[in-house]
């Protein structure tokens, strides 16, 4: 109930503000939050991604969940395993309504060149799953 209330607060108060909500450790509860008013339900490294989309229905974006070790070069990280995986989240949750990103964040210890093709990648896929549809 509580963040139903918070959702509908800050609706009334900022129409054009876009809402996240983030159940870290409780992506049982993603449906039922997809259905409180937020715009975006952001999704952590637990969800399967096969399943994501059709949890939150056509009801909300959704944000995530990119594994931040693919992007630390322990030798066996290249720009193209970062592309293809990158390519992988965009099939698995589709190129619109979505805000990739990384599903714990970046650590310290990436490659900056990795994230700098992740980036790259998410830009580049995602346009081109869109123009293919």
């Amino acid at each position: 109930p509580c963040l139903k209330e918070i959702a509908t607060e800050l609706k009334s108060r900022f129409p054009d503000v876009p809402l996240m909500v983030f159940s870290r450790g409780a992506s049982f509860a993603n449906e039922a939050l997809s259905k409180l008013g937020y715009d975006v339900v952001t999704i952590d490294g637990s969800v399967d991604r096969s399943t994501a989309r059709a949890t939150v229905g056509g009801r909300t974006g959704l944000q995530g969940n990119y594994d931040p070790r693919e992007l630390i070069d322990d030798g066996n990280k290249s720009v193209e395993t970062v592309r293809a995986t990158a390519r992988e989240l965009l099939e698995e949750l589709g190129p619109q309504r979505l805000v990739a990103n990384l599903g714990e964040g970046l650590g310290g210890k990436e490659s900056p060149e990795l994230v700098n093709a992740f980036v790259d990648a998410i830009h580049e896929e995602s346009e081109a799953l869109i123009k293919a549809v």
